[in-house]
């Protein structure tokens, strides 16, 4: 990785730098142990990072078992998992668990060393010093207590300070509802008040709303990042992470639903229905409060989307515009879809009445569904039947709508 081979200046005394790629490395390392056993293995990997920086500081030379000093290199020869995607919410705490220890070592190395003004911190670990893949800045500030904990955050903030210098005439609209707040759960309140206030409800109000819902549950915030690297890595058209949080109705409505969830579970059911009301004026997206969704959502387009009441939506499910989750009556109760994880929805389908897509299914465009669905398969037709496997492991993910490929 570029710069593995730069050093810092510190206290008179060179200090190997904590890189991007090295957090990346360590996170994935802590995902092939139990969770009990991975504060015990960080621990365990920078004091070996720390030993080899000190020994090549000495000598010029790689530890043998520890490499370089590096973190990438005390996390061992052995194989680590792929590249998780960061809409995995264990790879995401992982990734947390480690910028946190790293930043309370770095508290530990400057209150050391304002006590000895030594500078010797090899046996405590690493600094942490400012981090960044050259490829892929992600951080500027180091902030233990928030900027380092959130790299999706940083990023955004980064390509916003980015899109104000390509266009300056966006200025407002980036600085308003990014570069001003101080966190993505601030931001995502902002841009709800902006684009669901009216003259029955004022921005300030709805505002109020969405800050209190966020801070009542952080787990609103948590989806909200996967709902926006879900949408980077699944739709073509998005290039960045600023571009759902700005411009694409289908991350902005789900956002919105959340909210009013959160309020239907308070037992504000008005305000909830309004909150729906405006979300389908606005965004011509339809989704009952009352339903349940999962983390890790991309809907594409997002014109005519309709979720019903008992609706139940596993984690990372892609669907694509005019798609309807809803009853086939009018029957109370228990009346509507419940769609498994990893579910791929082709646009203006419809799956009708209490049935169950298995998880990593497809159900092809157009299509009526009115039973049933086995997990990984893929159904298409009015009624829709079954027309092969579902073609890959991750439908969701891939995105291939495609049938040739399947024995009819």
């Amino acid at each position: 990785m570029a710069g593995l081979g730069a050093v810092a200046a510190a206290g008179g005394l060179t200090l190997r730098p904590v890189l991007w790629g090295d957090v990346r490395a360590l996170a994935r390392l802590l995902m092939t142990v139990p969770g009990p056993d991975r504060g015990a293995m960080l621990e365990t990997v920078l004091d070996h990072a720390a030993a080899a920086d000190a020994l090549r500081r000495r000598s010029g030379r790689a530890h043998p078992l520890w490499g370089d000093g590096s973190l990438a290199g005390a996390c061992g020869a052995g194989p680590l998992p792929r590249e998780p995607f960061l809409s995995d919410p264990e790879y995401l705490g992982s990734l947390a668990c480690v910028l946190s220890r790293l930043a309370r070592r770095a508290e530990r190395h400057r209150a050391d060393r304002r006590k000895s003004r030594r500078g010797d911190f090899s046996r405590r670990g690493l600094p942490l010093s400012l981090w960044s893949d050259a490829r892929e800045p992600i951080m500027q500030k180091p902030n233990p207590r928030v900027a380092t904990l959130d790299p999706v955050w940083a990023r955004i903030r980064a390509e916003a300070e980015a899109a104000v210098r390509d266009e300056p005439l966006l200025g407002g609209l980036v600085h308003g509802s990014i570069l001003h707040h101080p966190s993505l759960e601030r931001a995502l309140s902002y841009r709800f008040a902006m684009k669901l206030a009216s003259d029955e409800m004022s921005p300030q109000i709805l505002r109020e709303i969405a800050e209190a819902a966020h801070a009542g549950d952080e787990a609103l915030g948590q989806a909200a990042r996967a709902d926006l690297v879900a949408v980077h890595e699944r739709d073509p058209a998005c290039h960045r992470l600023i571009e759902p949080l700005l411009f694409f109705k289908g991350f902005q409505a789900v956002q919105a639903y959340r909210v009013a969830h959160w309020l239907w579970r308070q037992g504000r059911r008005d305000m909830a229905f309004f909150v729906q009301m405006r979300m389908s004026e606005v965004y011509g997206v339809d989704i009952h409060p009352a339903a349940r969704i999962g983390k890790g959502i991309m809907i594409d387009h997002a014109h005519a989307i309709v979720i019903g009441e008992t609706a139940v939506v596993g984690d990372n499910v892609s669907m694509l515009h005019s798609v309807t989750l809803g009853g086939t009556g009018k029957e109370d109760g228990d009346r509507h879809p419940k769609i498994g994880d990893g579910v791929l929805i082709g646009a203006g389908a419809k799956v009708l009445g209490n049935i169950r897509i298995g998880a990593c299914s497809r159900v092809a465009a157009g299509s009526v569904v009115l039973a049933d669905v086995p997990r990984c398969t893929t159904v298409a037709g009015v009624p829709a039947r079954v027309v092969g496997e579902a073609g890959c492991a991750q439908p969701a993910i891939s995105m291939d709508h495609r049938l040739a490929d399947l024995d009819r």
